[in-house]
């Protein structure tokens, strides 16, 4: 512990913001070398929630387009080598956009990114045809929809394509989850009812599970833009929002109460991470706290940036959401110092 700790300047904790990439090491070391049958096997065997991470995080990298390019030029009847050029001209069009409200946008933005994401359909719509039993060409065209303004019955099309494939596929629900968000022109109705529809379909140990925290965080944030954190704390804090928010996450680690803190030790795949930390927020703003802190716990002082950010209170903490946390932890009695 440093005395910037001790003084409040700089938190216990820390932000990383790097998990897709970092899980994507191997496979873009896979497509640098050329290696293309591996990576291709890589994808194949993935779950479809490691998948989607592998392809985000490679789309990501440096040169995401130009490498995936020469991996479908190689290849041109791979489905996975056309889904990876439309993803990365997608990711690389949102970097020129950036993540703020359109209204933020810069002019000159939007002309690239548009047509970043207008290139991305050619590929996507490719390998839905090479290969009819996988989701993800819908699911990215879902990505790309959504920064194009597209409207809501071509995105549930496109919804319904996709898990007419893949039924309980993870990144088609997250995607489309986030076009019926307040933010996105949706509203917290229609969020609320796709999501507890959703969970209701998936089994228990089911990713799914996790769009529950999500849509409680996306509640909260409209709360805090509009009126502030304390007024996003008092009315999440109530009792049938935490008993939903805690189902979500026994039923996301297909755990108990007794065994939550090893079933949140051992919790792995690509949107773990993404789980833990839209977990974290819920039940502590929604007032579940024996499962707050046994999520906070187990994040161990590394949190990613969102949604923390979302729930931040005053300067300090929105330039670092790592002081959230960490006034988190002591509200619930957890030494963010340990």
């Amino acid at each position: 512990m440093s005395i910037l700790n001790t003084l409040g300047i700089k938190p216990y904790s820390k932000s990383n913001d790097k998990q897709a990439e970092l899980f994507s090491i191997n496979f873009r070391k896979k497509l640098d070398r050329g290696d293309y049958l591996e990576a291709e096997m890589m994808l194949m065997k993935a779950s479809d929630q490691n998948r989607e991470r592998m392809i985000y995080g490679f789309a990501t990298s440096e040169n995401s387009v130009q490498i995936s390019a020469a991996w479908a030029t190689k290849h041109p009847r791979s489905a996975f080598a056309n889904i990876v050029v439309g993803a990365s001209l997608i990711v690389s069009g949102w970097k020129i956009r950036g993540g703020n409200y359109a209204e933020d946008v810069a002019d000159n933005a939007w002309a690239p990114f548009l047509s970043k994401l207008g290139s991305a359909e050619e590929p996507l719509l490719r390998a839905a045809k090479i290969d009819a039993s996988i989701a993800e060409p819908y699911s990215w065209l879902i990505h790309s929809g959504l920064g194009q303004g597209a409207s809501r019955e071509d995105q549930h099309r496109l919804f319904v394509e996709a898990t007419s494939r893949a039924p309980l596929h993870w990144p088609a629900h997250y995607k489309y989850f986030n076009v019926l968000t307040e933010k996105w022109g949706g509203s917290h109705d229609e969020m609320f009812d796709f999501v507890r529809h959703s969970t209701r379909k998936a089994p228990r140990g089911n990713v799914l599970h996790c769009l529950t925290p999500s849509a409680y965080n996306d509640f909260a944030l409209s709360i805090v833009s509009a009126r502030g954190v304390n007024t996003a704390r008092q009315t999440l804090r109530k009792p049938q929002f935490a008993e939903e928010v805690a189902a979500a996450l026994y039923a996301w680690l297909d755990a108990t109460p007794e065994n939550l803190p090893s079933k949140l030790d051992n919790v792995s795949g690509g949107f773990s991470s993404y789980g833990l930390n839209q977990f974290g927020v819920a039940l502590y703003l929604c007032g579940a706290r024996r499962e707050a802190k046994a999520v906070l716990d187990a994040l161990q002082g590394e949190i990613e940036s969102v949604p923390w950010a979302w729930i931040a209170d005053g300067v300090k903490e929105r330039l670092n959401p790592a002081f959230v946390y960490d006034r988190a932890c002591g509200e619930l009695g957890i030494d963010p110092s340990r």
